[in-house]
């Protein structure tokens, strides 16, 4: 991989170069903890930040739509016309944490890595460029939310990205990672990077993993409980209990990948097929004809939640635990039963059961 730096008040011309090709996302802050990403404007280029808290609702959107509208069916004398959404521009998101790209990457192995395809995801994929942004300012880019050590998504990730940017303090490394990111670094506003600036690197990182609060140690024993099922049905129970049903753990995920796909009446002799997320803690998500629902109890739910993100199976044959360790469940539960709290619940639960 070619490496390069670019000096600190130049790093927004990144921004103007993918802007010929792209319409670009980039992250924004408001104030405090209230951050977001949108599209980059001329108005709003000069607001952008690189260094603030990850904001809640994950960029995955712009590759996975919140609310996508997959088709059009229209009848008219007795024929019937079927048109396909397909106008996807190219996009670029400027800035991208570590965890967020590795919540893209599980999406990637979900839609794409099977026999079948998901051809609505594959079409916004193969327009998306990647600039991932290295956490590296504690307290700003990382708080004690953050458990990306335990799940070896970050705080640089190691894949997926196009452009990597990292800041040494003076000037900003850049990392191509993907042919289309090294023929971006010939422009000349990039220079060669030294020795120097790598070992910078490392020893930037080295002290950056010192920082992150231990709170998910146990997550390989928590999938061994897991997997073979030795958890307590009472663990379970006092999960259910905590859970509030807002589904805020699944739309804040970056590798949650449940929908629901409902038809709506547009207009005279029209319907439009439309895919929205949903989540796997409300009660209608396994509710069948008839109204029966195999998992109605709340800690139903909740099991099969952290089953399908843990499970060795499903390790197995995604290549990745679901969960990217950007801490967004747990910040957002009102219960505390984000990932965090439920690996410590699981470890004491069953370590008590261990000891006996």
């Amino acid at each position: 991989m070619k490496a390069r730096i670019i000096e600190k008040d130049d790093v927004l011309k990144i921004v103007d170069l993918l802007r010929e090709k792209y319409d670009v996302i980039a992250p924004f802050l408001i104030t405090g903890r209230d951050t977001y990403f949108d599209t980059v404007t001329d108005s709003n280029r000069k607001d952008i930040k690189l260094h603030l808290p990850n904001p809640f609702y994950p960029p995955k959107r712009y590759v996975f739509p919140h609310i996508e509208r997959l088709m059009r069916i229209k009848s008219n004398n007795n024929n019937i016309d079927i048109i396909v959404e397909s106008d996807v521009k190219p996009l670029a998101i400027f800035g991208i944490r570590s965890c967020d790209l590795a919540g893209i990457g599980h999406l990637d192995r979900f839609y794409l890595g099977n026999a079948y395809r998901d051809c609505y995801y594959e079409a916004r994929r193969k327009k998306l460029f990647l600039v991932n942004m290295v956490c590296t300012e504690v307290g700003v880019d990382i708080t004690d939310d953050c458990f990306c050590l335990c799940t070896d998504t970050g705080p640089a990730a190691k894949e997926l990205f196009d452009l990597q940017l990292m800041d040494l303090g003076k000037v900003y490394l850049v990392v191509a990672g993907t042919q289309l990111g090294e023929e971006f670094l010939s422009n000349p506003m990039f220079k060669h990077a030294t020795e120097k600036d790598i070992e910078l690197r490392r020893q930037i990182l080295s002290e950056v993993r010192k920082s992150f609060k231990d709170t998910t140690s146990w997550f390989s024993a928590t999938v061994r409980y897991i997997s073979r099922g030795s958890v307590l049905e009472e663990t379970w129970e006092e999960i259910g209990r905590r859970c509030l049903e807002c589904g805020g753990c699944t739309y804040v995920c970056p590798a949650c990948t449940c929908f629901t796909v409902t038809d709506r009446k547009i207009g005279d002799g029209e319907i439009e097929r439309m895919r929205i997320w949903d989540s796997c803690a409300l009660g209608g998500f396994t509710r069948m004809a008839g109204g029966f629902n195999p998992r109605k109890a709340v800690h139903d739910r909740r099991n099969r939640r952290f089953y399908r993100k843990l499970a060795h199976y499903f390790i197995q044959r995604e290549l990745s635990m679901a969960c990217v360790g950007c801490g967004r469940c747990a910040a957002v539960c009102h219960g505390d039963v984000g990932m965090p709290s439920v690996v410590e619940m699981i470890r004491r639960a069953t370590a008590k059961l261990d000891a006996k």
